[in-house]
This record gives structure tokens, C-alpha cells and sequence, in this order.
């Protein structure tokens, strides 16, 4: 967890000799790094927002080789040396600003250790895109903040079976009501927790909550025997050891059924290592769990591993399900789809069908499951199910 430290002006933030087991991001504030050689203090240079710090200890191994003492009030963030050194492979702009400070600081250690002097002079922010990426760690922190707070919840969106409007299923998404910033759409949230950490822990909130919403959506009289929840899992989960064992322990704690519990990812999220991918599903399979391939067109589309792999469902990405009925592509696209689904034994589910005629055209395409806002927006709980009784009543009364 990335966690950060309010300075006051005169404090230290560590000294000459101490570990060097985590660099710092300014946020806010000014800071000056200093050396008490020969019993008189020698200051190299002072470091502002957007700048690093504990940088080269981090990188050499070696311990402090200065003191870091606040000028102003300040704020700084957290970055643990594991994680820089892990970032060393990625070369992402952490890892430049802290390779550019570092040189530029040494050049800066020996000039003044040589010359001397008394002004202290100010150097730029070598972290690129300084603003973005401080705003990435307040988000990362927002996130695990908004985790122990309750901030996040679950909304479903019903999965219909287009050859009757009867609702078969459900998909579970993630929101986030965040106290200042208010609904933070998943699409700003889940990629930053992927590459800060804190994924895991919403895609167990997610699963956790889901299976518990599961028993209680099919106690509801309208609900099919095969009635399911779909839920989102990321390619980090998919990494974990004990990913296949926490989906386990959750399926017993609320008595679910496996058969009902659908686990979705994406093509993309399968790439990075396809072969232990590949037997991560397997054990996810093996509990009884379905698995779903998310936004499928969009992305790795190697037929041949995709067959190795244990599918029990396709999702067409909106992309071509809802551009079917006005793109001739799209249609071609969405056609072959369907074919490849049933030659693999496999449902088709269509995503973001908005209008009548994208129904009417899916249809005529021999798909029989979709889902999207001409049926329903996504719902909280109590809504989904005043929704699926009012299908059936409607059913009833036809």
C-alpha cells in the first residue's frame, strides 16, 4: 500500500546512515538535502513538488548519503524500494525520474563537496508527467481508503434470453461512491488498483458480495433454475496462488452452487503468460465455476489457444454487438462469432445492445443471449429483483 507523510518545516525525513528501504514523491512542499561533512553542514540542493527523493540509496543499495529536512510544509508519498526496483523492468516514468535524479544529483554532490558555496540551488522535476502520476498514488490511496470505508458496492445488469425476455443471469459491476470526486466511473478506478495493488482486494469485495446477492436474487420465485452472477476478475487475480482457494472458501461461506457463479476476463488479460493462465481456469473450472471471456474480438484472439482453454461462455464486445445492425463488417464480424461459439459448445452473450433494432438483428443472427440498456441500466439489488418479478408478471399476464 502506497501511504504518504505530512512534514512540518524543520522536520526530518531521514538522515545520513539510515536504510534505504523507500524512496518519496513530493506532492506538496519543498525540501533540502544536506551533509554534515567535517563538522559543518554542506546543503546540495532543494527538491519541490513533482520530485523525488531517497532515490539513489534505493537504486545502489547503499545507505543514506544525506539528510532530507523540510523547508515548508509538506506532503509526500510513499514508494517502497521493492516497488521501485520492481518498476525497473517496466522503465515506467517513476523509474526515469528516479535514474535521471539520481545522475543529476551525484553531478550535484561532488560539484558542491569541490566548490562549496552558499546558495542552494533549486532543480527541475525530473518525474514526467509529475501531475498524472501523483494523482495516480492520491487514487490509489482514495481507493484502499474507500475499501475500509464501505465506499464501493456492487450494481447488476440483467443478461436476457432473447428468445423469450426472460432474465437469466446477471453481471455484477463495481462502483464507487467516492466522498468528494462522487461516482467514479470503473473505467478511471480499475486500472489504477491493477497497477498499484489494491485490485485484489476489490475483486474479492466483488465476489464476496456477488455470491451473497446470488443466494438471495435465487430465492426470488421469478428466478430460473439455471439463474447466474457474472463477475469481473482481473489478469492479477488470475496470477494469484490462492485465487482458485479464496473463489472455494467463498462459495462455501454462502452456499452457493459453483454452477451459478460465472467468473469473466478478457482476452488481454491472458497474454502476459498464456500456459499458466490457461491452468489458473482450469482450477477455477474445476470448482464447477463457469468462465466467461470478456469484450471477445477486441483482443488476443489466438483461436487455437482460446480452444485449449475451459470457456463455458463468449461475450461479444459492444464494439461489434451494437454496431450489427449499420456496419456490414460488424455484422460479418458478430456472425462468425456465433459460429465459433457454437462450434465450441459454448454460450454467446452480446453486450450493449441499446436500441430495438440491435435486438431484432441479434436475433436474426441466431444469438440467443444479450444484455445491454435497451433491456435495463445496471441495478442495485432491491431493483434488479422488483425488476425480474415485474418481467415475469408481465410474462404471466401475456
Amino acid at each position: 500500500m502506497n501511504t504518504e507523510i505530512i512534514l512540518e518545516p524543520g522536520d526530518i525525513l531521514y538522515r545520513e546512515g539510515d536504510a534505504n528501504d523507500t524512496a518519496y514523491i513530493i506532492d506538496t512542499g519543498e525540501i533540502v538535502l544536506y551533509s554534515n561533512a567535517m563538522g559543518r553542514r554542506i546543503a546540495f540542493e532543494r527538491r519541490g513538488a513533482g520530485s523525488i527523493v531517497g532515490e539513489l540509496s534505493v537504486l545502489t543499495g547503499h545507505p543514506r548519503t544525506v539528510t532530507v529536512e523540510a523547508l515548508t510544509p509538506c506532503r509526500l508519498f510513499v514508494v517502497s524500494a521493492e516497488e521501485i526496483l520492481a518498476r525497473f523492468e517496466s522503465l515506467d516514468p517513476i523509474l526515469r525520474a528516479c535514474i535521471d535524479t539520481s545522475i543529476g544529483f551525484t553531478a550535484t554532490l561532488t560539484r558542491r563537496m569541490n566548490e562549496g558555496g552558499s546558495d542552494i540551488p533549486l532543480v527541475e522535476s525530473t518525474l514526467r508527467d509529475a501531475e498524472a502520476v501523483t494523482e495516480r498514488f492520491k487514487l490509489e490511496r482514495d481507493i484502499v481508503l474507500g475499501l475500509e470505508r464501505d465506499e464501493f458496492h456492487l450494481v447488476y445488469q440483467p443478461i436476457v434470453d432473447l428468445s423469450d425476455g426472460g432474465v437469466v443471469g446477471v453481471e455484477a459491476l463495481m462502483r464507487w461512491e467516492h466522498p468528494v470526486l462522487g461516482t467514479v466511473p470503473p473505467v478511471r478506478f480499475i486500472e489504477v488498483a491493477e497497477e498499484m495493488g489494491s485490485i485484489g482486494r476489490l475483486t474479492e469485495l466483488a465476489v464476496s458480495d456477488a455470491c451473497a446477492a446470488l443466494g438471495r436474487m435465487r430465492a426470488c420465485r421469478s428466478a430460473g433454475e439455471g439463474f447466474y452472477v457474472s463477475v469481473n476478475i482481473s489478469g492479477k487475480d488470475i496470477e494469484r496462488d490462492d485465487f482458485a482457494a479464496f473463489v472455494a472458501r467463498t462459495i462455501a461461506l454462502h452456499g452457493v452452487d459453483p454452477r451459478h457463479l460465472k467468473l469473466e476476463v478478457t482476452e488481454t488479460s491472458l497474454v502476459a503468460d498464456p500456459l499458466s493462465a490457461a491452468r489458473r481456469l482450469d482450477e477455477l473450472r474445476a470448482l464447477g465455476c463457469g468462465i466467461s471471456i470478456d469484450d471477445f474480438g477486441t483482443g488476443y484472439s489466438n483461436l487455437a489457444y482460446l480452444k485449449s482453454l475451459p470457456l463455458t461462455t463468449l461475450k461479444i464486445d459492444r464494439a461489434f454487438a451494437g454496431d450489427a445492425c449499420r456496419n456490414g463488417v460488424s455484422r460479418s464480424i458478430v456472425t462468425m462469432l456465433l459460429g465459433l461459439g457454437r462450434n465450441m459448445g459454448v454460450d454467446i452473450v452480446a453486450e450493449g445492445l441499446e436500441t430495438e433494432e440491435d435486438v431484432a438483428m441479434l436475433r436474426k443472427l441466431g444469438c440467443r443471449f444479450a444484455q445491454g440498456y435497451h433491456f435495463c441500466r445496471p441495478l442495485a439489488e432491491s431493483d434488479l429483483l422488483a425488476f425480474v418479478e415485474d418481467l415475469s408478471r408481465r410474462a404471466e399476464a401475456a
